[in-house]
């Protein structure tokens, strides 16, 4: 694979043009001596594209390229990395040199300067040798491919080579007997297929799923079904692919078109362009009701390009696609698209039984690695099939199950029984750019089943170094495009029912993604191959010290000691993130890490970070969350890289309960000067730091709390010059300390999540001007003014929190407001006895809490609330819980789920289990 070398050199064109940008144009002519690092670097981008046509035509089975091949590939590869370190050793040296501090520090580190420089430059002619000794070696060997002179592409329209058509068509000729758990996507297909009479234009129904989910096999049952058959005048079969050619696409339509009407294919079909073809087609079909299935569409231009060759001739045509791609199925509406679902544990384990045992039944000794097995499969039918064909040629035995089992990415890798689950896979990771190939690979670095919180995600990539500039959008947001990206293309899966979760009587819009888990495995078993990351789970005695990315499970105790040698061995170390581990304190090797972008000390007892941290001059993101870290030593302001900054955390639960649980980190007034900073997360406030956060125009999230009232005119003037900013969260010292934001007369037009907590003496005016605004969430405001005549005017809210934020007796949700609104929280509004929703409010509603209104007695118009989900009731009056229990439970029994919270018989009792009326099924899920 080409991606480490391309990596690679785009690394170094990029630091060849920043040396004339960073003014080191004369060091560099110095340190290389002549030995020309663009020419380094053009002979690696040669390597790589020959490396990515090798790998292309092994794909594609045009040629069957052997272990010298795959030992150039290595080769090749570990001199790239060398060089990758070679230029790290040299800006830590440039840095060192520029942080020396005083003549006297100058003059001592200038003689290591020059050793270093002689050391490197060294180096440099080491690897230029080597590059050029592979390159004669290859030559000297004949390792390039035999008979690969044939055209890549002359498998025309659609062909993936010889290999990936045998794939294509065994899930065509799957008997019936092996596939379970479709019937209810098949009659879905076959209804739209036949609703000619009712829908007459021409449909297009996209069957979207990852890679061996049984797209193919599903549409081949419902192509082949009789009823399919009598209804339609004519039918064709085409398979696309990554690689294809369109006016090859369009004769093979026509052929196949022709062959099922059992007419003559025209003469000259073969030899025709597109336009001509074209023509042919539309002319054919335009008063034929025709179905046409187009297998395995990787971009939306294949239905571009295909498109004007079909005719809507109302006569109820219809297209069948199968894709990878989400995005693109979803552009044909979504009511028309058919997302295909993971088998159920019980289809799946049948499904796998039925390839494991002859007598397609479990024996009870293995059945807990059966399972486990299953498990890992995530209702993928391919790999179930695949890993249970596997099995069936196993001992059955438990110890030689364990044993694959716990070698599953090594399988995956080598052994070629799960070659065919392989190369299905392996077709949507070759399909990636070179940067997203990196961004999947590292996701197997967290622990199967991970949820994997998105804006973590994004910052690591970022430190890696994997996410490229791109000009107006910072990287952390096109990273996020890039999370968006791996979903469409199901490489990765956003975590189920990722919002709508009560966490300490707060409901929070989750945000994470997860990796199915022979997706991870096939990552894993690159990654190895590679040498681009390694999982330690405690099993191995030694490290892999090639690999460029370690992840350390958490079975593995890391102690303060052990850490001095994890960063002795890893001194280009990039991310250190020692979330949960036992230590005390930092060892003093943590300030030579030169290269380190990422810092995360969360969750541990570290009580103080070195002043010295500021020789880190690449970290950009530093976490000290829940830790015992309360200060932020002077040296900080020298990180003018850093773009995070994460500190405490409060000491209990989020509530409206309480006030006084919030601790602040105090930062020295110098970190106002930091220009890269995007977060600042819970800082002290204090007259300097107020005055001049303002220069931080960069900040994207800002939390600030022990604010003033004095404070507020200077704070909101900061505020003003933050355009950029998305997030604000203003929390005052105390519970009975005004929060000033009135001066906020203009604020930053791109907020979209809004936090005050504090007094108000009114909602301020300015927030109806917040028109990007999702999430608001006002604690403990003690407003005497209804909030929602200014909220309602928002046209984009969808979470509001109101927690002893208003002390009125009623409150109103009026038709045509709240539209966008999802999740709706009320707490600690001790005086509120009515809430009223009229018809036509809050459209959209999926969750509602109401908790610790004792004086709630009337709930009224929820049951025009048709999409609410949850409804979480918490301490409210005794009248209301009378009142669904008996007369009024009508207008609540559309909720599917209903919770009491706190009530005795334990913390999410369900309202049925104490109401005496019948409850819909639907409640008890």
């Amino acid at each position: 694979m080409d991606t480490a070398v391309r990596f690679v050199t785009k690394k170094l064109g990029e630091i060849v043009a920043g040396f004339a940008n960073e003014g080191l144009k004369e060091e560099a002519s110095s340190l290389f001596q002549g030995l020309q690092i663009e020419e380094i670097q053009l002979e690696l981008e040669s390597m790589g594209s020959f490396l990515k046509d090798a790998d292309r035509r092994q794909r594609r089975k045009i040629s069957n390229d052997g272990d010298g091949m795959r030992t150039f590939e290595g080769q090749v590869r570990e001199v790239a990395y060398k060089v990758e370190d070679i230029i790290d050793k040299y800006m830590y040296h440039i840095t060192e040199q520029d942080t020396g501090e005083g003549l006297v520090g100058r003059a001592i580190s200038l003689p290591k300067l020059y050793s270093c420089k002689r050391q490197i430059a060294s180096e440099l002619q080491a690897v230029k040798s080597e590059i050029q000794e592979i390159s004669k070696r290859y030559k000297r060997y004949d390792l390039r491919e035999k008979g690969s002179t044939s055209n890549a592409n002359d498998d025309g329209g659609g062909g993936g080579g010889e290999n990936w058509q045998c794939l294509r068509q065994h899930a065509r000729l799957i008997p019936d007997v092996e596939i379970v758990g479709i019937e209810e996507d098949k009659k879905f297909l076959i209804e739209r297929l036949i609703e000619s009479d009712q829908v007459p234009e021409r449909v297009v129904l996209p069957v979207v799923g990852m890679g061996g989910l049984g797209k193919t096999t599903l549409v081949t049952k419902v192509y082949n079904s009789l009823e399919v058959e009598n209804h339609f005048d004519c039918h064709a079969w085409i398979t696309v692919s990554q690689t294809y050619k369109v006016d090859e696409l369009l004769r093979n339509l026509m052929k196949e078109l022709c062959k099922s009407t059992k007419e003559p294919i025209p003469n000259g079909v073969g030899e025709m362009d597109y336009i001509e073809v074209s023509n042919m087609l539309i002319s054919y079909l335009q008063k034929k009701r025709y179905v046409i299935v187009l297998d395995d569409v990787w971009e939306a231009i294949v239905w571009k390009d295909i498109q004007l060759a079909l005719p809507e001739n109302g006569c109820g045509s219809r297209v069948i696609i199968t894709t990878r791609m989400d995005n693109f199925a979803s552009s044909f509406g979504v009511e028309n698209v058919l997302r295909l679902r993971h088998l159920g544990n019980d289809d799946a384990f049948v499904l796998f039984c039925s390839k494991a045992f002859s007598n397609k039944s479990c024996p009870p000794h293995l059945r807990p690695c059966a399972e486990r097995l299953v498990k890992k499969c995530e209702g993928l039918p391919l790999a179930i099939v695949t890993i249970g064909g596997l099995m069936s040629m196993k001992e059955k035995s438990s110890l030689e199950w364990s044993m694959v089992e716990a070698s599953l990415s090594w399988q995956l890798g080598n052994n070629k029984d799960l070659g065919g689950l392989k190369n299905i896979l392996l077709l949507s990771f070759n399909d990636l750019p070179y940067n997203l190939k990196y961004c999947f690979l590292y996701c197997s670095l967290f622990p199967e089943d991970c949820l994997i919180t998105q804006k973590k995600l994004i910052r690591l990539w970022v430190a890696q170094g994997f996410i490229p500039e791109r000009r107006g959008i910072t990287l952390e947001e096109v990273a996020a495009d890039y999370i968006k990206d791996l979903v469409c293309r199901s490489m990765l899966q956003y975590a189920e029912n990722d919002f709508l979760r009560l966490q300490n009587n707060f409901i929070r819009l989750k945000k994470k993604v997860r990796m199915h888990d022979i997706l991870r495995e096939l990552a894993i078993s690159i990654g190895h191959e590679e040498n681009f990351c390694y999982i330690n789970d405690g099993k191995e005695e030694t490290l892999n010290k090639k690999a460029r990315y370690l992840s350390i499970g958490n079975s593995v105790e890391i102690t303060s000691l052990s850490l001095h040698g994890i960063l002795s061995s890893f001194k280009l170390l990039r991310v250190l993130n020692l979330k949960d581990s036992p230590i005390e304190s930092l060892p003093n090797e943590l300030v030579e890490l030169f290269n380190l972008r990422y810092l995360c000390v969360r969750n541990t007892n570290v009580k103080e970070l070195p002043e010295s941290i500021g020789r880190l001059q690449n970290l950009q993101t530093l976490d000290i969350r829940q830790s015992k870290i309360n200060i932020l030593p002077k040296g900080v302001e020298k990180l003018k890289k850093l773009r995070h900054i994460y500190t405490c955390h409060h000491d209990q639960p989020f509530s409206g309960a309480t006030f006084n649980f919030h601790k602040f980190a105090q930062v020295p007034d110098g970190i106002c000067n930091l220009k890269c900073l995007q977060t600042l997360e819970r800082i002290g406030a204090n007259n300097e730091i107020v005055k001049k956060i303002g220069n931080l125009t960069q900040l994207r999230k800002l939390t600030i709390g022990k604010v003033e009232r004095d404070h507020g005119i200077e704070l909101c003037a900061s505020l003003r010059k933050m355009e950029r900013l998305r997030f604000l969260n203003v929390i005052a010292t105390s519970n009975e300390e005004i929060l000033n934001m009135e001066a906020l007369f203009s604020p930053p037009t791109h907020l979209e999540t809004l936090v005050l907590q504090g007094r108000l003496a009114k909602l301020p005016l300015w927030i109806v001007s917040l028109q990007n605004l999702t999430r608001v969430l006002l604690h403990w405001s003690h407003l005497n003014e209804d909030p929602l005549f200014l909220l309602q005017a928002l046209p984009n809210l969808m979470t509001l929190y109101l927690a002893k934020a208003y002390v009125g007796k009623e409150l109103c949700f009026r038709p045509k407001h709240f539209l966008q609104l999802k999740v709706l929280c009320i707490e600690k509004l001790t005086q509120l006895n009515q809430i009223k929703f009229e018809a036509e409010s809050m459209s959209c509603i999926q969750s509602l809490s109401l908790l610790s209104c004792p004086n709630l007695k009337n709930v009224e118009g929820i049951q025009y609330l048709t999409s609410l989900q949850h409804l979480y009731l918490k301490e409210v009056s005794g009248k209301l819980l009378t009142k669904i229990r008996g007369d009024e439970w009508v207008n609540f029994q559309h909720i599917p789920h209903l919770f009491n919270i706190n009530s005795t018989k334990g913390p999410y009792e369900r309202l049925h289990q104490i109401f005496h009326t019948q409850v819909p099924s639907g409640a008890q899920d």
